[in-house]
């Protein structure tokens, strides 16, 4: 039996927080499921089959520039990470369970076009039934670059917990099993690491509709301690926030999908001290 470090999220208050910034995004950011950053700007990507592109935005709105990645295809495209060399897409959205197909395509930025290195594949270990069924724990939204590692994070639906697994940023392929579980009692769908302030954030949802927003500060890739966690609502309700992008300790982006209460996708900064 496999005994794994298993976090309590500790009782943090739900307040601290506002937003201080909405700005409504155009529709062929319908979708947008990472963040991440590119000459001062935010990338996104969208999801659930989606053209293989990046865009590019700034923080007005504005949609600046679309990237084709070539050698790739948007099956689910769940995920965007970066270091200071590459940027990592990941092709895990994995609803159903059903998926054998799971990758991140590790990708260069030269300039003028994102050049593809080549694919990050991996099955869960743990995972023995691949028939299509709603609550599973092998769906993950969340990723994140630290040292030489990727950081996965699952989207548990049977638990609402995260499972946090640990992948080589070299192309190849990899069977993970979770190095940590984390109690968030919400559903994992977007993380970022900041290597400058030390914080990890990540976002998450209840099944009412709740949204949430976690920050480890101080993260240490090398423990995976997750003790100092913090939780807090964001005031968007029924919104289906699925990226962050910490800017500093306590400012941070995040967009929303369009979905049915919004109607149009969106880019929200958070102040939380």
């Amino acid at each position: 039996m496999r005994f794994l470090p298993y976090f309590f999220l500790s009782v943090a208050a739900l307040f601290g927080q506002k937003i201080t910034e909405t700005v409504p995004l155009p529709m062929a950011l319908n979708e947008t499921s990472g963040l991440a950053t590119l000459n001062g700007h935010l990338l996104t990507q969208n999801d659930s089959g989606g053209q293989p592109s990046l865009y590019e935005f700034n923080s007005q709105g504005i949609l600046l520039n679309t990237y084709p990645i070539e050698k790739a295809k948007n099956k689910d495209w769940e995920s965007l990470a970066q270091d200071d060399r590459f940027l990592y897409v990941g092709d895990h959205g994995n609803n159903k369970a059903s998926r054998k197909d799971l990758k991140i395509y590790k990708i260069q930025w030269n300039g003028t076009f994102f050049e593809t290195i080549g694919e990050i594949r991996f099955r869960y270990g743990l995972q023995q039934r691949f028939e299509k069924r709603n609550r599973n724990a092998f769906d993950a939204e969340g990723l994140v670059a630290l040292g030489n590692v990727l950081l996965l994070f699952s989207k548990n639906r049977l638990t609402q917990d995260t499972e946090v697994y640990e992948i080589p940023k070299v192309v190849g392929d990899y069977e993970l099993y979770p190095k940590t579980v984390v109690s968030v009692n919400s559903l994992i769908t977007g993380a970022d690491y900041d290597q400058k302030s030390k914080v990890l954030a990540l976002t998450g949802y209840s099944f009412d509709g709740i949204q949430y927003l976690y920050r480890v500060k101080n993260f240490d890739a090398a423990t995976l301690n997750f003790e100092g966690l913090e939780k807090v609502e964001i005031p968007y309700l029924n919104a289906q926030i699925e990226a962050v992008k910490v800017i500093d300790a306590h400012h941070f982006w995040v967009t929303s999908e369009e979905e049915q209460t919004y109607r149009q996708p969106v880019l929200l900064k958070i102040d939380w001290q």
